[in-house]
């Protein structure tokens, strides 16, 4: 049986920082409005909270999801669900995710 996500996940380059749990930087592959995945040279533990900050291309600041959780890992990638991000952040991932070419869940 295949998981089958809420959201649709898109396939990104992009640079993301995290802290909390876990201090560091990674890059993201793939990116919906529930979560991404990330390649860090960094582990983690499944489990920990982080704040994400998300590079976007042309604007200035990154978009930051307030609270995420690490629901899996695999070696130096990890998988986040975010959990809570200000209404405007929200609408600013919204509209950068407008402008992608969606991928399979």
């Amino acid at each position: 049986m295949t998981e089958q996500r809420q959201h649709v996940r898109y396939q990104v380059d992009l640079t993301a920082t995290f802290s909390g749990d876990h201090t560091g930087i990674g890059i993201v592959h793939n990116l919906g409005m529930a979560g991404c995945k990330v390649v860090s040279d960094l582990a983690v533990q499944s489990g920990v909270l982080l704040t994400v900050r998300l590079r976007i291309p042309e604007q200035p600041l990154p978009i930051t999801i307030r609270a995420a959780t690490v629901r899996w890992t695999q070696e130096l990638e990890f998988g986040v669900e975010f959990l809570e991000m200000q209404k405007t952040e929200r609408a600013r991932l919204e509209q950068f995710l407008a402008t992608q070419v969606n991928i399979a869940a």
